[in-house]
């Protein structure tokens, strides 16, 4: 089995088979001749390597192309595979399927992880409406495959099959009826998050919906809980036969059900929490086969359960910011029964697919296959990595930046000098966060901290969140709330966010930057300069700056500046403005107490940057008022990422101003060694001044040997 790290979360890239699946079964002819041009769609030829080739020709005005092909017919399946390759994968924005029955259409869209042989796995949750009609109702009976232009260049995509398959592996979602009231999209964003745990341990899963106790669940191997907090004794009698009758296998996360304990041979557990979040999971690798050193991952409340039965083996000790060890906080327990984790999923990085596989392959013997697979994935690619990053060598003045989240006064000398080692260069430390300073950013701790950066010779630039409050306590807020400071959204309702019209909500963060300043940190990095997209901001003190610049009569509020209406362009050139004015007046202040203060800004790429979120970044570096900015290119592959930041260099003043963002602990992307090195040979290949990893946790920790070669 083939896999690679370059993936979304419902993407599957393989060129085997897939390991948990049952039977694929063809749903299309592959001959040219069946599948029927659409408009301004070139017409299919047959590929020299047997599969069916479609010209994309994006260099023309066109946002898509497609062609339509009969269905044999479409079994119950858990999804669709489309095997394809494409020699420009940056050319195409998404394929899409599209399956018409009974004059409706039901459609899926994936997006490419690169140019090889790959499957894109279209789940059936996938689509908006269910593909597979009721038995009354009229079957499916035509496939639309469409590819949707990305950069504009011609490319070739190359089909080699389209089947529906099954999986024995299934991941019960869970809904209103079986979450605590408003939780139900925290248990779809756990669902997705285990899903694509397992994607990327090459087990891919189908939902399974959360009242199971109704449902025959023979057909599956493996049945991950990921969030399901109120089960019934209906269900978990259900899951008693799954695991004894039927030989499955449970894997729970974050579940304070003491039945279910017992059932997979656990005590049952206890709730923790702490004021300051564990961070990391620490592991003894000699343990089990296969387990990782450590696993990052951040959460202030536990729910740990302990080992019991004989079968049971308790895997991981939690760690606090402080790297300090508690014995009574198992991370995880393994039995003959099934896994037990004391939080939701973790992100999907590689040693989270290690300690899950090695789990797994301990609980139940038949996915040691895959175990070792991974490993030894994992090591092909590691070595590849190494070979990328030697030719050609590293610039020898590269900038090489890494955010950090703050960092506890205790282990700072201490990182800060494995960084230095591991080719890091310059740190930007989260220091303050909507003009309130954060502990480390005081006179004693800052002055600490700025010594151990000296030390290791890494300039630290203070990272400092501006208008959103995503991270204050409520009692910080309260009072910014009682003064009418927040964004509101279109139906008034309050945001997490400071109005950037409210001149106290400036003047606050123009003071914390210009006190950073003053106490000598090397440089100002801006975070979160923007809108929250199209959300904000609405209030009346916006509305009345608004109202000051347009020359428009009875205004409409807010409905005449939403997208679309007469006043959205002269709207959205406002807010534009707003930030650029900002921007101007900070570095203006910053700059006055140290000239030779490096300021700089986290932002996103264009185009979205200025359309979506009013952060014309191209604007500040033409003005000076910016030393460089940092794209976060959170992508998960190095075609994607490459032609992004194409986007970016085309827009600055100057290819020196642009420092590339790479997302290895990104919630979208978590890298292997492989894909970041992929990203970084194409920063050095475009001659940018270098790079900066997000962000730094014990997963970039373990990167780092491999990336500094």
């Amino acid at each position: 089995m083939r896999r690679l790290w370059k993936l979304l979360p419902s993407l599957i890239v393989c060129g085997l088979a897939l390991p948990t699946a049952g039977v694929a079964r063809d749903v299309v002819d592959l001959a040219p001749r069946r599948f029927a041009a659409g408009e301004s769609s070139p017409p299919p030829q047959t590929a020299p390597d047997g599969g069916i080739a479609f010209a994309l020709p994006f260099s023309a005005d066109r946002d898509r192309v497609f062609w339509d092909v009969p269905l044999r017919h479409l079994p119950p399946a858990a999804a669709l595979e489309v095997e394809v390759a494409c020699d420009d994968p940056a050319a195409v924005r998404a394929v899409s399927l599209h399956l018409q029955a009974g004059g409706a259409w039901a459609s899926a869209q994936q997006i490419l992880a690169g140019p090889s042989r790959q499957t894109l796995l279209f789940r059936r949750s996938d689509f908006d409406r269910d593909p597979w009609p009721p038995a009354e109702a009229a079957p499916a009976t035509t496939l639309r495959l469409s590819v949707w232009k990305g950069a504009a260049r011609d490319a070739r995509l190359v089909l080699y099959g389209i089947r529906a398959r099954t999986f024995s592996v299934g991941v019960v979602r869970g809904s209103e009826a079986y979450t605590a009231p408003g939780e139900s999209p925290l248990a779809e964003q756990c669902a997705l998050r285990a899903r694509q745990l397992l994607d990327r341990a090459g087990l891919p899963a189908e939902f399974v919906a959360d009242d199971f106790e109704k449902l025959d669940l023979r057909p599956y191997r493996l049945l991950v809980l990921p969030y399901n907090p109120r089960l019934t004794s209906g269900q978990i009698a259900a899951l008693e036969r799954f695991v004894k009758r039927h030989n499955g296998t449970l894997a729970v996360f974050y579940n304070a059900n003491a039945d279910l304990a017992r059932l997979l041979g656990f005590q049952a557990p206890a709730y923790s929490t702490a004021p300051a979040a564990w961070t990391t999971i620490a592991f003894d690798e000699t343990a089990l086969p296969g387990l990782p050193a450590a696993l990052p991952h951040r959460t202030q409340h536990l729910l740990p359960a302990r080992a019991k039965a004989k079968s049971a083996v308790e895997l991981g000790i939690w760690l606090d910011p402080n790297n300090r060890p508690d014995g009574n906080l198992p991370a995880s327990v393994v039995s003959s029964g099934g896994i037990w984790f004391s939080h939701v999923p973790p992100f999907a990085s590689p040693a989270a697919v290690q300690w899950f596989l090695a789990a797994l392959a301990r609980s139940d013997r038949a996915y040691a296959r895959e175990r070792d697979r991974f490993r030894a994935e994992i090591a092909r690619r590691d070595a590849q990595a190494i070979d990328i990053l030697r030719q050609p060598p590293a610039p020898a003045n590269e900038l090489r930046a890494v955010w950090a989240h703050p960092i506890p006064a205790k282990s700072r000398p201490d990182i800060f000098r494995q960084l230095a080692e591991h080719g890091i260069r310059t740190v930007f430390e989260h220091l303050a966060t909507a003009g309130r300073l954060l502990d480390g950013a005081r006179e004693k701790p800052l002055a600490a901290a700025r010594a151990a950066a000296r030390a290791a010779g890494l300039p630290l630039h203070a990272w400092c969140i501006a208008w959103s409050l995503y991270d204050l306590p409520a009692e910080q807020i309260d009072p910014l709330r009682a003064q009418n400071r927040l964004m509101q959204d279109a139906n008034g309702n309050e945001l997490p966010w400071l109005c950037p019209s409210h001149p106290e909500n400036r003047q606050r963060l123009i003071e914390a930057c210009a006190d950073l300043a003053r106490r000598g940190v090397a440089g100002i990095h801006l975070d979160y300069i923007r809108y929250p997209a199209r959300e904000g901001c609405y209030c009346p003190r916006h509305r009345f700056a608004f109202e000051g610049t347009t020359t428009a009569f009875h205004l409409n509020w807010p409905a005449d500046v939403l997208p679309g209406a007469p006043l959205a362009a002269e709207f959205d050139r406002f807010r534009r403005d707003e930030m650029t004015s900002f921007v101007a007046e900070l570095a203006a202040a910053v700059r006055a107490i140290n000239p030779a203060i490096q300021i700089s800004a986290a932002v996103f790429p264009l185009p979205e940057a200025v359309e979506q979120y009013g952060q014309d970044w191209p604007a500040w570096l033409r003005a000076g008022h910016l030393d460089f900015v940092a794209p976060m290119l959170y992508e998960p592959t190095a075609s994607r990422f490459a032609d992004r930041l194409d986007l970016c260099l085309a827009a600055a003043p100057a290819s020196g101003k642009i420092i590339p963002g790479i997302g290895t602990s990104a919630d979208s992307s978590q890298l292997d060694a492989l894909a970041a090195a992929e990203q970084i040979a194409a920063a050095r290949a475009r001659q940018t001044p270098g790079f900066a990893f997000f962000h730094l946790d014990a997963h970039l920790q373990q990167l780092l040997p491999l990336l500094d070669r």
